[in-house]
């Protein structure tokens, strides 16, 4: 049984979404999800970081079209946020060039990034994305290469944002409030969470959705829920359908 939830709105008819834990670049679990968003007749798909935008290599890049064109071939537009696996170099430069009001397009209108603070709608609901996460590993990985220094989310940048409500929040860190993963015992990480708790108390979430620990869990805070999903390779863990 796919996990199913939905938001209540009287006005606009409803559009589903598929929400999918890390990916890692796995094209295999990325036909999966996108061929059981299909099945379950969503419209879009929202990654929660750790997409596998790693354009640099030529297996990221051949990663890329061909999500791109799966996503294309089932009529389903896919959005990610960045986890701390992303380039984030290249990212940011897409930002200076793009800005960060709107999704970019990662390589087209099928595939694209959500910047961090970045604001849409699906339908008649809000959603904010907001990537980011600490590298538990990032000593056994090449700068430039496997890891960017990018990939923290900066508390002056979250500081800057308004305090407009959102429906759903989708981040890659989890905010505060259940210790979910060996990452909670790294002081790093668990200021990352911080952040993340921060922008929770920001812009008043109805859910919060977020991947990053490779696990499932779920809690609330206060009328916030937060959902957390599994990475690659977990199944019906890993995602999560929400009619919008």
């Amino acid at each position: 049984m796919i996990p199913m939830k939905k938001l209540h709105n009287p006005i606009q008819e409803n559009q589903r979404v598929l929400f999918a834990g890390d990916i890692h670049g796995d094209i295999d679990h990325a036909q999966w999800v996108i061929e059981t968003a299909h099945k379950s007749d969503c419209t879009h798909i929202i990654a929660c970081g750790d997409f596998g935008y790693w354009v640099h290599l030529p297996r990221g890049r051949k990663f890329v079209n061909n999500v791109a064109r799966m996503a294309e071939q089932h009529n389903i537009h896919i959005l990610w946020v960045d986890g701390n696996h992303e380039n984030h170099d290249i990212l940011h430069e897409l930002k200076e060039e793009h800005g960060d009001n709107e999704p970019i397009d990662t390589p087209n209108k099928w595939v694209r990034w959500i910047p961090r603070g970045c604001r849409f709608k699906i339908g008649d609901t809000t959603f904010m994305g907001y990537g980011g996460a600490y590298s538990v590993d990032w000593k056994q990985r090449e700068e430039g290469m496997s890891w960017w220094r990018g990939e923290l989310i900066n508390p002056y940048h979250v500081d800057l944002l308004t305090d407009q409500h959102v429906d759903i929040l989708v981040t890659h860190e989890a905010p505060l409030g259940k210790e979910i993963s060996y990452k909670d015992d790294i002081p790093v990480s668990v200021s990352q969470r911080a952040l993340v708790s921060e922008i929770v108390d920001k812009v008043q979430p109805d859910v919060v959705v977020c991947g990053h620990h490779h696990t499932r869990a779920t809690w609330h805070i206060g009328e916030t829920e937060v959902n957390v999903l599994g990475r690659d390779g977990m199944g019906q863990e890993s995602i999560l359908i929400y009619d919008v």
